[in-house]
């Protein structure tokens, strides 16, 4: 569901217009999504479904009132503005609660909307995942997985003067193939849905599938492995999720130090590292667009091995005299000029990890992590991919992960299978992976 810039930006200042003296925030957002899902070789789904959000916040000194609609007529959005003006006078007081942001420069980011994305049909991703399934059953082969794309348009404006509005269209595709005890996957994310290749997802899941049966024995412990990019992708997302400057100075993080400093400055990983967001990137582009209407310039996280930036938070900015650091809308991580085969080649006696999920937090102290193999485990030897092994139980650190990794190749555009999130990101060879014990799962 698009939205015209014009439109948006007039309702909104027209409710604006009607409060003054009130210190407000309006926003808008709508979404058309379009979702087509497979299993056991039949799609079993198709739907769309479409989302109109008008939030109101009024802010009266520390204490702040939220009202939501999803009507747009003149009563609908007086009785949201009403109800968060009261909402506001009842409210606790929140110390924490900062006024609101004035104008803001944004930086320009590459096209995020794409009309063939938006105007994608039903039927057409029933043919995609049609071809994928006709190709499973000829190889007695199981196809799952679902193919989504949608628009959206989104805009706020507030009392103070900051106003932003940007259109986006996303295209997620994900497969699943299995046969005989094996199992694969593949999955992309872009916002132009001509590069979501179905037929090479498919193949490459089918691939997995076939190499990864009849599994052999191999007990847990610790060992060379190499992460494909999207193993990878987790690692670091889950890195990133607990970079935050407020945890570290409180003593309840991984990056926390004594008398409330953190790691800001330290050499955390290996010097080959060097992890930064980017919303201009032109492989990923992202939302330029943080907490409050900040915006989320390039920032480098970890450079060379060292601890670059936090995230600060606008409260916790100020109360530690920085400026504030959003929260990253997206990775990428330099990488080395190899291959994932180079990778291989290199490796006397390793482990090939396909992809990682179910990961959870068991300490953030240390920033230990369990989760599971999944979709193609292989055992390498002599520089080759020997055959499968079963799945593993994990509990490993992505701060150990970077911190062991002795070569890369070159990064692309991924997304992960447990968060779901893009990165572009190289593969990654680590000495002593964790494995902790052995899955049952496929």
């Amino acid at each position: 569901m698009i939205l015209e810039e014009k439109e948006i930006k007039s309702l909104l200042e027209g409710i604006i217009a009607e409060n003054p003296g009130k210190e407000m925030n309006v926003g808008l957002s709508a979404n058309e999504t379009g979702s087509t899902r497979f299993a056991n070789n039949a799609i079993t789904t198709n739907g769309v479904y479409s989302r109109l959000n008008l939030y109101v916040e009024v802010t009266k000194g520390k204490k702040r009132g939220i009202a939501a609609v999803n009507e747009l007529n003149k009563e609908k959005i007086r009785e949201a503005v009403s109800r968060a003006d009261a909402l506001a006078d009842v409210a606790p007081e929140n110390s924490e609660l900062m006024p609101s942001l004035g104008p803001q420069t944004y930086p320009k980011v590459p096209a995020l909307y794409f009309p063939g994305t938006a105007e994608f049909s039903p039927g057409r991703r029933a043919d995609a995942i049609i071809s994928v399934i006709e190709k499973a059953k000829e190889q007695n082969m199981t196809a799952a997985g679902f193919f989504e794309t949608s628009s959206s348009s989104g805009a706020g404006l507030n009392s103070k003067g900051l106003y932003y509005f940007l259109n986006s269209t996303r295209s997620y595709y994900s497969n699943t193939l299995k046969s005989e005890g094996g199992s694969g996957w593949a999955s992309a994310e872009a916002e132009d849905v001509s590069k979501i290749a179905a037929k090479e997802l498919s193949d490459r899941a089918m691939k997995k599938a076939l190499d990864s049966r009849s599994p052999k024995s191999l007990a847990p412990g610790k060992y060379t492995v190499i992460l494909e990019p999207a193993a990878a992708a987790d690692m670091v997302w889950f890195l990133l999720y607990n970079f935050t400057a407020r945890e570290a100075d409180e003593g309840r993080s991984f990056l926390s130090l004594d008398e409330g400093k953190n790691r800001l400055g330290e050499k955390l990983v290996s010097p080959k590292i060097t992890i930064y967001s980017d919303p201009a990137s032109p492989e990923n582009p992202a939302f330029p667009i943080g907490e409050d209407g900040l915006p989320v310039n390039k920032t480098v996280w970890i450079e060379k091995g060292a601890v670059k930036n936090l995230i600060y938070t606008r409260f916790w900015a100020e109360k530690k005299g920085r400026g504030p650091v959003p929260f990253p809308s997206n990775i990428i991580m330099e990488g080395e000029n190899q291959t994932l085969e180079n990778l291989i080649k290199s490796t006397k006696k390793g482990v090939l990890v396909s992809r990682l999920w179910y990961i959870r937090d068991l300490n953030p102290m240390i920033l230990l992590l369990t989760g599971l193999t999944r979709d193609g485990v292989f055992w390498i030897e002599n520089g080759k991919v020997s055959h499968p092994v079963n799945n593993f139980r994990f509990n490993e650190s992505p701060v150990n992960v970077l911190r062991n990794v002795e070569m890369m190749s070159r990064p692309g555009r991924v997304v992960g299978g447990e968060t779901g999130q893009s990165a572009v990101i190289p593969a990654l060879k680590v000495k002593g992976f964790n494995f902790s014990s052995v899955s049952d799962a496929v």
